[in-house]
């Protein structure tokens, strides 16, 4: 907690401001020291008549001056109740101050006097009242009122330690002072200093005994004022005479100080509030109302630069150029002090000879003297650019220089720690979107890094351990879309016939207004490629019709159109028909890529949110890929588990959560036939694959596979079942609303006769069950498969 306390400034006339009823701290609820405490010049008259009788020459006449017109107030010889007895003899006090602050003092130093332990003024030197005058000054008290009056406490109770139990405790705590210049608002920072050599005290009962161990007690609880005060009763002590206080201005350091502390703070120069809190404190810093600061990350050479932005660009020219080391900006002031990796100081940009962009435009930003620094990482490369300047030439000079090279450092670490919170931040996105680091799998990742960091850093050049997971098993499916490369075809054929027929149409208006042999060869080639289309179409069709329409009908008609006003019209037409992206008519193929798009989105959302909850149940690595329609992988076992145990009643329990699911898939892509452009539908497919096998993940490919010869088959089998076609026939074993399961053995196909008996009972599937076999694949024969319908 911290708590400022704006003072308001003596008048003129008024420099003593204590009166015996109260004070500044009394009338804002601080509560009276316990102590008995009064406001006496007895101490310094003491000074002063030692000084009359062993002073030098010239300290011995004037203190004898001073005891002469002491005659005249009798009244500074006792305890003074009432401050009026002050400013009745205010000629008098004011020579008695010559012994605290000598004249030629007077105009610089920040001074005043107190009562004892009170922060209530009773005198202001010349200087600090004029410094008041006109100024806010924001006393801080680091804690608020309650932690002001225990420090106050405590300070008298170590002072009555040091006086009568021998001690020699320093109590060092500082009250600082911020004072706002109404003139500049800049603001300045003071540090108290606080003479207590002017204060007595007097043991008004008997001393009550302390031995070393209750001081130490005490020094040990210096926060526990019960305690302080049931060893030292304040009934047995009395304190007169008066504190000396003095203000030292540590604005730089002060202002140096809090630069540092804001500059390791996380984001300290990104945003623009943070950024204009550090310009803020570097007004402070050089006493420059109207400096302005700038600041940007920025790689130097640019073939160093990284394929993203660090969000750090607060440089004066930030609105109007987009690099400030493009190629219009050669040799401007950025690049020389990137290129020669110095500080560039510019007293006045006006007389800066050939001009480029940058100082132009930096004169009209209102910047006629200016500081740019290079900020360089820890391994020398340029990072960024740090930049102060000032509305008047000359205002930003050699001294300002010399300052300034003291905080381009931290400003470089700020900026190399944004940078690298960003890049974290990104690579923390990458793992988790695009990267095949499955978070059930990460644990052995975080694992294999710590490895590889303790061998570097014992210096062994060992491999890092192979990421293996040994006896896992496999669940494979695959929800593929139905006749989708017919589907896919039938849409770019019906795109390019349009096309076609767009082009023969237009070239039809322009030779009804002009004569041109070449557009009457294109309409020949146009109608030739519409008869081809009639009949069987393959991809060569579609590279050659889309080659003849992007180069060498659309350049024409661009002729024709700008050389012929009247033609213009029908031409344009033509061009708006088309796609403007790929330009060409992309009309049905885009209905068809839209509807596949949706239909992946959908069973991919539904994939993800059942995986998460089996995670929950048991964590397994789960894999997924989008194709003309979803498949996926999914491993579980021992060995992928961190934590718990694994069970056979895991894997029949992740079985059968495999064929309720591809039910659901089945009935949600019928349900989303109404929102399709294209109607498409899914045929599901399983592999009962019962074996275990173990999986690798590949660092070249940064991604798992199965690890083996024997293992291989896995693979080969699963990438062969998708065109199985029923024996005997040229039937396709995947058919639209139904599930397919493929095993190789009779075990196999009892423990899905079982999963398939429930599904019927929870009415998910039609009651007649295909018993197939499958005609022989490629390397392949001998597999047999189940097939069920699905209830809609």
């Amino acid at each position: 907690m911290e708590m400022t306390i704006n003072m308001t400034p003596p008048t003129k006339t008024e420099n003593i401001r204590y009166t015996a009823d109260g004070d500044l701290f009394k009338e804002m609820g601080m509560k009276e020291l316990p102590f008995k405490s009064h406001f006496s010049m007895i101490p310094l008259i003491k000074l002063i008549e030692k000084r009359a009788k062993d002073g030098n020459q010239s300290e011995a006449f004037l203190a004898q001056a001073i005891l002469d017109r002491l005659e005249e107030a009798p009244e500074f010889r006792e305890p003074i109740q009432d401050i009026s007895v002050i400013k009745k003899n205010m000629e008098i006090a004011e020579m008695m101050m010559l012994f605290l602050i000598p004249p030629a003092g007077r105009d610089k130093r920040l001074a005043k006097i107190s009562p004892p332990f009170s922060m209530e003024p009773i005198y202001f030197t010349p200087a600090l009242q004029k410094m008041m005058k006109n100024n806010e000054v924001n006393l801080i008290l680091p804690g608020g009122m309650d932690k002001m009056y225990c420090a106050n406490v405590i300070k008298a109770c170590t002072f009555i330690l040091n006086r009568f139990y021998d001690q020699e405790i320093e109590d060092d705590q500082l009250i600082s002072l911020t004072v706002n210049e109404e003139d500049t608002n800049l603001t300045r920072y003071f540090k108290t200093i606080v003479d207590l050599d002017f204060i007595e005290i007097e043991a008004t009962k008997p001393l009550k005994p302390l031995s070393q161990q209750q001081i130490n007690e005490l020094l040990s609880n210096i926060y526990d004022i019960n305690l302080w005060l049931k060893y030292l009763p304040p009934e047995n002590f009395a304190f007169h005479g008066f504190m000396v206080g003095q203000l030292t201005d540590i604005t730089e350091e002060e202002s140096l100080s809090r630069i540092k502390f804001h500059l390791l703070g996380q984001d300290a120069v990104m945003g623009q509030e943070n950024v204009e809190k550090l310009e803020s404190l570097l007004r402070t810093y050089f006493r420059q109302p109207d400096l302005r600061m700038g600041i940007t990350a920025i790689d130097y050479p640019m073939e160093q630069a990284v394929s993203h932005r660090y969000r750090i660009r607060f440089d004066f020219l930030a609105h109007k150029h987009e690099c400030l080391l493009n190629d219009a900006n050669t040799n401007s002031i950025y690049e020389k002090v990137c290129k020669y990796r110095e500080i560039l100081l510019i007293e006045d940009l006006e007389s800066v000879s050939n001009k480029t962009p940058i100082e132009k435009d930096l004169i009209s930003e209102g910047i006629k003297s200016i500081i740019v620094a290079p900020l360089k990482n820890k391994k020398g490369n340029i990072i960024g650019i740090l930049e102060i300047g000032s509305p008047r030439p000359f205002q930003i000079h050699s001294f300002i220089e010399l300052k300034f090279k003291q905080i381009v450092d931290l400003f470089a670490m700020a900026v190399e720690r944004s940078r690298d919170e960003v890049d974290n931040r990104i690579e923390a996105i990458i793992r988790e979107k695009y990267t095949a680091v499955h978070p059930s799998v990460e644990w052995k990742f975080i694992e294999n890094a710590f490895s590889i960091l303790e061998n570097r850093e014992k210096d062994i050049s060992k491999e890092p351990p192979s990421i293996l997971f040994d006896d896992v098993y496999p669940l494979y499916g695959q929800a593929d879309i139905v006749g989708s490369s017919d589907t896919r075809n039938d849409a770019i054929q019906a795109d390019m016939r349009t096309n076609l027929q767009l082009a023969n149409h237009t070239i039809k208006k322009c030779l009804e207004v002009i004569r041109y042999p070449l557009l009457q060869q294109l309409r020949m080639y146009i109608e030739q490629d519409l008869k081809t289309l009639d009949g069987e179409f393959n991809s060569s069709d579609e590279s050659r019709i889309i080659e003849l329409l992007q180069g060498e009908v659309h350049p024409i008609f661009r002729q024709i159109s700008h050389n012929h006003g009247e033609l213009s019209g029908f031409i344009a037409t033509y061009f708006g028909r088309l796609d403007p992206e790929f330009n060409i008519v992309y009309k049905k193929r885009r209905a068809y890529e839209d509807s596949v798009a949706m239909i992946n989105r959908t069973i991919s959302k539904y994939l993800e949110k059942e995986q998460q909850e089996m995670q929950r149940l048991l964590p397994h690595y789960f894999e997924k890929y989008k194709t003309d329609g979803v498949e996926y992988d999914l491993y579980l076992g021992q060995s992928l588990l961190r934590r718990g145990v694994f069970s056979e009643m895991h894997l029949q329990n992740f079985r059968l959560w495999q064929m309720i699911h591809m039910c659901e898939i089945t009935r949600i892509v019928d349900n989303l036939q109404t929102k399709l452009e294209v109607p498409l539908v899914t045929a599901q497919l399983i592999f009962a694959y019962t074996n275990s096998l173990s999986i690798r993940f590949r660092m070249d490919e940064k991604q798992f596979d199965v690890d083996g010869a024997y293992n291989v088959r896995y693979e080969i089998l699963k990438k062969r079942i998708d065109k199985a076609t029923i024996n005997g026939t040229e039937e396709r074993l995947t058919q639209a609303g139904k599930v397919a399961i493929v095993y190789l053995q009779e075990k196999d196909r009892q423990e899905y006769l079982r999963y398939i008996e429930f599904l019927k009972h929870e009415d998910y599937i039609e009651d007649e069950v295909e018993d197939l076999e499958i005609n022989k694949l490629q390397s392949v024969q001998g597999l047999k498969a189940l097939r069920v319908t699905v209830k809609r």
